[in-house]
């Protein structure tokens, strides 16, 4: 079986090709069709990602392009892999246009050449987790030191508020996680979380001092008092308690 790749540098490209080819069903592979390739005869599509993680499945041709490239069907259980491949900051990844070509199978991939695969299916196994796995892997996940993996356990649809209240209040987290949660408004308006990130060391101090705006009177006169809380926050939750 012909194997054919598309290994994308940047996320942004990724996300336009899902937009405008992939969610659509189809993928146009920009290499010179394989001699002895025919209509309906089934290829296997990689599909990789700019972190070098990658999605793969069998689909079939449905047009041969000469001087263009090779018209594959994307077949729909294929969508959610490659959308799991997008990290948050897709516009920012990589550099360089993406990358068709014609593969042996079990070839490594063009930008993951040293990675072992299974280290690579790993990655892959992470995503899905974070994505949609259950509480105990979300906390896993998190406990990765691939840090690039931590948002998109935030796109979870099953995270509850208790969890993110202890993300927001566990100063282990970094700075750019908790950031993340600042700019989710339905859980920065939650009394709870506007707590935890504002008494939390780690927090940005513009998002600490925004989550003070959603923080009950009781907890900003507890901070006013210099309990547990970061210096300038303790400044701001006393100017926002003194009556003038």
């Amino acid at each position: 079986m012909i194997h054919l790749r598309v290994t994308y540098a940047r996320g942004a490209d990724l996300l336009r090709a899902l937009e405008k080819e992939i969610g659509k069903g189809a993928l146009l592979v920009k290499v010179p069709p394989p001699e002895g390739l025919g209509f309906r005869e089934r290829v296997m599509l990689q599909i990789v990602g700019p972190d070098g993680a990658f999605a793969e499945m069998e689909t079939e041709v449905m047009s041969l392009l000469p001087g263009v490239g090779v018209a594959l069907a994307v077949p729909t259980g294929l969508v959610s892999p490659v959308r799991a491949l997008l990290s948050p900051d897709a516009d920012e990844e990589g550099a360089g246009e993406a990358v068709h070509e014609v593969v042996a199978a079990g070839a490594p991939r063009a930008k993951e050449a040293a990675r072992a695969p299974s280290e690579a299916a790993s990655a892959t196994e992470r995503i899905r987790l974070a994505l949609h796995g259950n509480r105990d892997e979300r906390a896993a996940i998190l406990r990765d030191k691939n840090r690039t993996l931590h948002a998109y356990v935030l796109k979870n649809p099953n995270v509850g508020l208790d969890e993110v209240t202890a993300w927001a209040k566990n100063p282990l987290m970094n700075a750019d996680f908790l950031k993340l949660i600042g700019e989710r408004k339905e859980w920065l308006t939650r009394p709870a979380v506007a707590l935890a990130l504002a008494r939390n060391p780690k927090t940005p101090g513009d998002l600490a001092l925004r989550a003070l705006d959603h923080v009950p009177m009781d907890g900003l006169r507890q901070m006013a008092k210099g309990i547990g809380a970061p210096p300038h926050v303790v400044q701001a939750a006393r100017k926002k308690v003194i009556v003038p």
